[in-house]
């Protein structure tokens, strides 16, 4: 039973480590064998570069609604004042002097506010992104850990089948040789055996190739094969149908995205309108100066202080930056919907691919499995007897064969379908 969330909390992540003990895999060490899907996950929190991108943006974008609501820094400056050109002093005239200036902008009441609300908005956005991607990772991971054994079982199964062609082959030189056989009989099964031979190199192939995807997701850097993976029956029952369409649009964490980008927009447009207004620059002075013989004030400093304010005065400027902002608003909420009916359609694609699976695997392990080994093992001593042509006996070891791959497969499938609509849901169902 998986965890409900693909990064647990720390507090969570703690009691499990407590609760596994000594013993639980690392990590960070080798891939256990056999090969479990925890594991894989697990190694997949830690290392995969997708999540550490995701986790990064969303750092960054959580530390940006820090400051956002921020003002301007101040700025301070130093004028040396009506200094005559002629002798370069500051006691030749009474108006000489060291000029110190502190200026602070003032924006328009709220933009601030309503900035520092679209980057928060914009920092829920990334948090749930990394949710989403979080999932899809878990989802990739499982899939590519079942085609891993997906392909390792098919491997073994083809091998079997090549141990099975050859004893068929070998009594059908015996039957042969002594006169009871015929020679195309020998000539098919040794052809069935070469091209079963080269369906092996096959199935080496795409062991191999699973091995790469799973690597990839995983981060692994060595270049040894994966152990065998554990047993890839999922025992857990499909949830219905009705209760995942009324949660999903909740607990999806790419529409929570969405959402929080319409928020977002619709913040960044209010700030827009506000900067449209005026804003003010409000400053302070200070004036050190020299005594001079006839200063009326014999020497005093001087205080100053004053206001600038911004005019807008181009308003067609302003109406197209507003214009610019309420269209990204309308595509943030039509991206809302689309996604929307997009998840929907994949919870009802996935559950149904899901239910498939369940009603094919029950019809091959109770019925066409079971039927293809009694079918090869009758016509194996039928055909040891006379009864039964090579043909047909052929015919039951492929059937066999076709079965075996069937089941193991449809195991395989089901893991990619139970994660994938895991993934369309926004949570975990197992």
């Amino acid at each position: 039973m998986r965890s409900a969330s693909f990064i647990p909390r720390r507090g969570v992540w703690l009691a499990a480590l407590l609760a596994l003990g000594a013993s639980a895999p690392d990590p960070a060490g080798p891939p256990p064998a056999p090969l479990t899907l925890d594991w894989c996950l697990e190694r997949a929190r830690e290392t995969n570069p997708a999540l550490a991108v995701s986790a990064a943006s969303a750092a960054m974008a959580r530390a940006r609604a820090g400051y956002s609501g921020s003002l301007e820094d101040p700025r301070i400056s130093y004028e040396a004042s009506n200094v005559p050109a002629h002798d370069r002093d500051f006691d030749s005239t009474p108006l000489s002097g060291h000029q110190l200036m502190l200026r602070q902008k003032l924006p328009f009441p709220g933009l601030l506010g309503q900035r520092e609300q679209a980057a928060r908005a914009g920092a829920d956005a990334a948090d749930s992104d990394l949710g989403d991607r979080q999932r899809s990772v878990a989802a990739a991971v499982e899939a590519a850990w079942a085609g891993l054994g997906f392909a390792q079982r098919a491997l073994a199964i083809t091998e079997r089948n090549v141990d099975l062609l050859r004893q068929l082959t070998r009594i059908a030189e015996s039957r042969y040789r002594v006169g009871s056989g015929l020679q195309q009989d020998v000539l098919r099964a040794q052809v069935e055996l070469t091209r079963l031979i080269e369906e092996r190199l096959g199935r080496e192939a795409d062991v191999a190739s699973a091995d790469a995807r799973l690597g990839a997701l995983l981060d692994l850097p060595g270049t040894d094969p994966m152990p065998e993976t554990a047993a890839l029956e999922e025992a857990a029952p499909v949830p219905p149908l009705a209760p995942l369409l009324e949660r999903a649009p909740e607990r999806n964490p790419r529409l929570a995205a969405l959402r929080a980008r319409v928020t977002q927009a619709e913040k960044l447009r209010a700030a827009t309108q506000l900067e449209s207004y005026p804003d003010f620059d409000l400053s302070a002075g200070y004036r050190v100066r020299e005594r001079v013989a006839g200063d009326a004030v014999n020497g005093d400093d001087f205080l100053s202080a004053g206001v600038t304010i911004r005019l807008p005065i181009d308003r067609g400027k302003w109406r197209t930056r507003v214009a610019e902002q309420s269209a990204l608003l309308r595509r943030a909420r039509a991206q809302y919907r689309a996604e929307r009916s997009e998840v929907r359609a994949r919870v009802l694609d996935t559950h149904a691919a899901l239910v498939r699976s369940d009603q094919q695997s029950i019809l091959v392990a109770t019925g066409l499995l079971p039927q293809a080994r009694q079918s090869l093992d009758s016509s194996r001593s039928g055909y040891e007897v006379g009864r039964v042509d090579f043909p047909s006996l052929l015919d039951s070891q492929v059937r066999l064969l076709e079965a075996e791959l069937r089941l193991v497969r449809l195991q395989a499938e089901r893991r990619s379908a139970f994660a994938a609509l895991e993934s369309a849901v926004g949570e975990v169902l197992r």
